[in-house]
């Protein structure tokens, strides 16, 4: 009798742990896909003020990939490609100046840096 109620403790005690980590664990998950949205509204806001300027710029149809590295400590590194046929015709200062226009629609996080790339197609 005393080895079944030993059992039977053990195994409510194991029980009880797996639903702790489960819910702990769906915290995190949940913690994790607000932060994602977040994140994904910054990203879209800043490709909408990146077309913007381009056509301000006057390069119309310019294509824009935007990727990006996620670290495990939250902070995330982001690719800027800009492709436009113009591009092989600006002098280093235009696209200087380009690039740091382009850096003032950036969204500022402390955890994130941008880098450009313009190429022409």
């Amino acid at each position: 009798m005393k080895r079944g109620f030993g059992i039977v403790t053990v195994l409510l005690v194991l029980v009880i742990l797996f639903c702790v980590k489960g819910t702990v664990m769906s915290k995190e998950k949940h913690e994790r896909a607000e932060y994602n949205h977040y994140y994904a509204a910054l990203e879209q806001d800043y490709l909408a003020k990146t077309r913007a300027l381009l056509l301000e710029e006057g390069f119309t149809d310019c294509g824009i990939n935007l990727t990006r590295v996620t670290y495990e400590d939250g902070g995330r590194e982001y690719t800027v490609r800009l492709y436009h046929r113009r591009f092989d015709r600006l002098t280093e200062e235009e696209l200087y100046r380009l690039k740091y226009r382009l850096s003032d629609v950036e969204f500022h996080d402390e955890g994130c840096s941008f880098r450009y790339e313009l190429q022409s197609t």
